[in-house]
């Protein structure tokens, strides 16, 4: 689909991040734009963390298809942080707009800024059909007066054929207690410890805990001290870890798990990237987090760290819990519908493209097409875009290489 849709030239979407809808839903703004508007809850991928999130909102794309699973990276036993995956930055919903003919602007505003942003953007955009993405860095604390006069402001430059937007990607969640899985790993055994430093002692340990949610078999010829043949002994290894963790890994004060699944990477992922995903993914029970130790691959004095009261964290919870949202107006889109079940991050960008007559390609996932004005489906049917998985001899000699460069062949 080319960017036949001639009429709809402006657009304005507002990224609050870290805001429930039910902390705006009383202004009259957002009452108008629900009562006019599609809306969907929204779910993360495991692992949860406010860059992996970014990038999926904005690229459309899944974690593994440019190997950006979480900022926290181990490597030798440490861990490093990075702020883009194996394959580099990927093509982003600015960068995407612009290739199809548009006036594309991403901002970044504190809530004192929201609405003069907004207004200086209406007064210096062209002709061209234009685009201003504003993410909102003020948080939960949500400045309602700002917010109302961007919405007003956003409203009429955007007339009744524009796109107007708000979503949220993710809230702050509430912390019952902080888990180190690592301490659960050294009680049962598959974590060696010195008795003396209480080091690790890499060679006699199978398995680590690293991150937001990554469980990595310590496999011998990828790491530097490995403990664990490849092949049948590593899925012995991950099967049992999968089987021990939700049973045994409960909460002393309520006997109740604390991990509802641990992934398989290959359940999750299935790209160019899954050669470099954790071997196995965490996801915790509503109301825990990691602890900040054990992502950094280190021990508490026990395994579960109860918070001060009103902590929150926004990395490595359950996706349910950041409850983030997609609320948005134009002619293509549905008038006043709410949908019953979640979709996920990935879906924002191609269901915002189409609502705008924009091409689609190289995407994970389509346009939700449940958000769509039935009539404007039958003039632009959804086509998904989604990238290919079919592999051409140069990406596959390119993959056997790193493999190789890892260990792995």
């Amino acid at each position: 689909m080319n960017n036949d849709n001639r009429g709809l030239q402006k657009a304005i979407i507002i990224w609050l991040c870290g805001v429930r809808l039910a902390d705006i839903r009383a202004l009259p703004e957002v009452k108008e734009l629900v009562a006019h508007g599609a809306m969907v809850e929204l779910d993360a991928s495991p692992i949860t963390g406010s860059r992996n999130q970014y990038y999926q909102l904005l690229s459309g794309r899944d974690p593994s298809s440019f190997g950006f699973f979480d900022t926290i990276v181990p490597r030798d036993y440490n861990v490093m942080e990075e702020s883009v995956g194996r394959g580099g930055i990927p093509k982003l919903l600015p960068d995407m707009l612009r290739s199809s003919g548009w006036m594309a602007q991403y901002e970044e505003t504190p809530p004192a800024e929201l609405a003069n942003c907004i207004e200086y953007w209406t007064r210096s955009a062209a002709s061209l059909p234009s685009c201003l993405i504003v993410k909102y860095t003020g948080g939960a604390q949500i400045n309602a007066p700002m917010l109302s006069e961007a919405l007003r402001i956003a409203r009429e430059w955007i007339g009744e054929t524009g796109l107007l937007a708000l979503l949220s990607d993710t809230q702050p969640a509430s912390v019952r207690s902080f888990v180190n899985v690592n301490n659960f790993l050294a009680e049962t055994g598959i974590i060696e410890r010195d008795e003396r430093s209480g080091q690790i002692n890499w060679p006699g340990s199978l398995a680590y805990f690293a991150g937001h949610g990554q469980l990595w078999v310590n496999l011998i010829g990828r790491d530097p001290q490995g403990a664990v043949y490849p092949q049948d002994e590593y899925e012995e290894v991950r099967d049992t870890l999968v089987k021990v963790l939700p049973a045994k890994l409960v909460d002393a004060g309520t006997d109740e798990p604390i991990i509802e699944r641990v992934y398989r990477k290959e359940e999750l992922y299935a790209a160019e990237y899954l050669f470099c995903a954790p071997d196995l993914v965490v996801l915790f029970k509503p109301g825990y987090a990691p602890s900040p130790r054990s992502i950094r691959i280190d021990f508490d004095e026990t395994t579960l760290t109860t918070p001060a009261t009103g902590v929150t964290t926004m990395a490595g919870v359950h996706p349910s819990m950041l409850g983030g949202f997609l609320l948005a107006s134009a002619p293509a889109l549905a008038r006043g519908i709410s949908l019953p079940d979640r979709v996920s991050l990935i879906a924002v960008l191609p269901t915002l493209l189409h609502a705008l007559g924009v091409e689609i390609s190289d995407v994970d996932s389509a346009a939700v097409s449940a958000l769509f004005d039935s009539s404007y489906l039958e003039t632009h049917p959804i086509r998904s875009g989604l990238q290919s998985q079919e592999l051409s001899e140069e990406d596959e000699e390119l993959i056997i290489n790193r493999l190789r460069d890892l260990g792995y062949v």
